[in-house]
């Protein structure tokens, strides 16, 4: 078997068939397998998969987060080569043609990555992924000194590379968004080289980005309780465990990651702050802006926006007519938000 095409999915019911077809409608010569984890999905996901009959290998367990999906694939894998897809996400027909065979001429190198292309929800094309500046192999310190944009779906990685550095960190967990795939990249990167094919040939949905930034605010029960919200901001603590993992692993090399992990978690809890003053929800806004300041305390720009949510909302309506346009959103949202993956 010459690769293993690695499907993780929770609640994909919406989009889990045109992947699972993107993966299985590949122009590829070579023997592949889809493997498909369902990772305790409780909405029709499970039926969704039924339709494709024997075509795929379908592998159903509790939930126990992606980190955990992921490496439940691989280790069911038969193929030299793991092709990770997620669920949300789609391929080109050419992806594994123009990807697997670099991996075959190049035994110094262990992965291969591809540029990405982010689309709305009319399929219209917003942006890149893989900048200009990015679009080179990159050395390890290159990888540390800034996250390296290699979406999971973009990546494929020989299996003994993988099983060499133990998979994905399972510490990540199911109500962590985001972290676990920059710490394999380095430590798939450590082992050999990661080589770049300057071709676009993945398709991520940017309308479920935002989705799953708005759904951090929605839904909540919880104003008046700090263990509530404190369960709440656990959801960003991939980020914090991606810092300690980085540093722990590289030293003082890994303290550039860190750094950006830790802004990016205080950047987010200002930016669902925002969310909430948007709402008119003053008091959810403060607790985003305090938890935000435990993690960067000396932004001035997080206090300033902390006292003006602190206002009573009658004075804040009556200031507000004061100031320029940019400073009222900046203090009354909405955020702008970035239309794609971190």
């Amino acid at each position: 078997m010459k690769v293993s095409v690695v499907i993780p999915t929770y609640n994909d019911e919406g989009t889990i068939a045109a992947t699972v077809e993107s993966a299985l409608a590949q122009r590829f010569e070579g023997e592949f397998e889809v493997i498909v984890v369902n990772d305790g999905s409780t909405d029709g996901t499970r039926a969704e998969l039924a339709k494709f009959g024997d075509r795929i290998r379908v592998i159903n367990q509790e939930n126990g987060g992606v980190s955990v999906a992921r490496n439940a694939g691989i280790r069911a894998a038969a193929g030299e080569y793991i092709a990770l897809l997620d669920g949300d996400d789609a391929w080109m027909e050419d992806k594994l043609a123009k990807t697997v065979p670099v991996l075959d001429k190049n035994p110094a190198c262990v992965a291969v990555f591809t540029n990405v292309i982010g689309v709305d929800g009319a399929g219209r094309e917003v942006w890149r992924y893989v900048s200009p500046e990015f679009q080179h192999s990159p050395t390890l310190d290159e990888m540390l000194e800034w996250p390296w944009p290699i979406l999971p779906s973009a990546f494929v990685i020989r299996r003994d590379t993988l099983q060499a550095i133990g998979g994905f960190s399972e510490e990540f967990k199911p109500q962590h968004w985001g972290g676990e795939d920059n710490f394999l990249t380095l430590l798939v990167r450590e082992r050999g080289e990661i080589a770049y094919v300057p071709e676009t040939l993945v398709q991520y949905r940017c309308r479920d980005f935002h989705a799953h930034f708005a759904n951090r605010l929605r839904g909540r029960r919880f104003e008046d309780s700090a263990e509530a919200f404190r369960e709440f901001e656990r959801r960003f603590d991939g980020r914090t465990i991606l810092a300690r993992l980085t540093l722990e692993h590289f030293g003082t090399r890994g303290r550039k990651i860190a750094t950006w992990a830790i802004d990016t978690v205080a950047r987010d809890l200002i930016g669902v702050g925002l969310m909430a003053m948007h709402q008119h929800d003053r008091a959810f806004a403060r607790r985003c802006y305090l938890a935000s300041i435990r993690h960067r305390p000396l932004t001035l720009k997080t206090w300033f926006r902390l006292g003006w949510a602190m206002l009573p909302a009658t004075a804040a309506r009556t200031l507000s007519p004061m100031f320029p346009p940019g400073l009222r959103r900046s203090l009354s949202g909405p955020p702008v938000l970035e239309e794609r993956p971190q």
